[in-house]
């Protein structure tokens, strides 16, 4: 793949998996959160958060891996309250009405057993992902649900930014920086679900526009939001969009 300023970039010919080798792995401390990813947390993906929890059978035991500040866990809590809900992540949440939160790395934690598994945005940052998968299955009971929702480098705006890499490198740059290290296409992501357990819902999505964190301000800024908001339509239109997500029974 074209050269990166943060990683040495490569690409599966059999599987499609593009991924990188970081010169310096990203941390997560609450500043990840609260700066540097202020607008991603402010406006959280409600639209996705409900599509998944109609997957989720009633009166189970729900697990979110790397939950964040527990967006997507209130959101269930509200709206789903039959559920018991478990959320994991390297920062430390206190515990609420309804919710229990562990703080840890699910690479070693056992957190124990559950009716389903939830990871948003979460894999597209884990050195083995292979691994990470085999967790994520060995935490759900059989039968169970698990999900995951990651970037999807099939869609519109990564093809975009491959092809105008010579004369504007900012958004190639900004895909394929150390902040992520795997960059899924929809058949690398389904391949490895898929040798887990059957695939039952599979589709791509984007994000709010408001939660885009656009690197410019004034008319700058302006114009960038506008053309982005014009991939987001296009990228849905075409089923190319930025994210994907992928349900599966085990």
């Amino acid at each position: 793949m074209p050269p990166h300023p943060d990683s040495d970039l490569y690409r599966c010919a059999s599987c499609t998996h593009a991924f990188g080798f970081p010169r310096k792995h990203e941390t997560y401390e609450d500043d990840y959160y609260e700066v540097e990813h202020r607008r991603w947390f402010e406006h959280p993906n409600t639209a996705l958060f409900a599509r998944i929890a109609e997957s989720l059978p009633r009166d189970s035991t729900v697990l979110d891996v790397g939950c964040g500040k527990g967006d997507f866990l209130r959101y269930l809590h509200a709206q789903r309250p039959d559920l018991k809900l478990t959320g994991i992540d390297l920062t430390e949440n206190e515990d609420t009405d309804g919710i229990k939160y562990l703080c840890g790395d699910i690479m070693t934690v056992d957190p124990g057993k559950f009716d389903a598994a939830v990871s948003l945005a979460v894999i597209e940052h884990i050195p083995d992902v292979v691994e990470f998968v085999q967790r994520l299955y060995s935490f759900v009971r059989p039968g169970g649900v698990v999900a995951v929702m990651t970037v999807n480098e099939a869609s519109l705006l990564y093809r975009l930014a491959r092809a105008t890499r010579p004369v504007a490198p900012i958004t190639y740059s900004r895909l394929y920086s150390a902040h992520h290290v795997h960059h899924f296409t929809r058949r690398s992501l389904e391949s490895l679900l898929g040798s887990h357990s059957q695939i039952e819902r599979s589709w791509t999505h984007n994000m709010p526009l408001a939660a885009i964190d656009i690197p410019a301000s004034g008319l700058a800024g302006s114009a960038l939001r506008v053309g982005m908001g014009g991939v987001c339509v296009m990228g849905d239109l075409t089923r190319t969009a930025y994210l994907q997500t992928v349900v599966t029974q085990t």
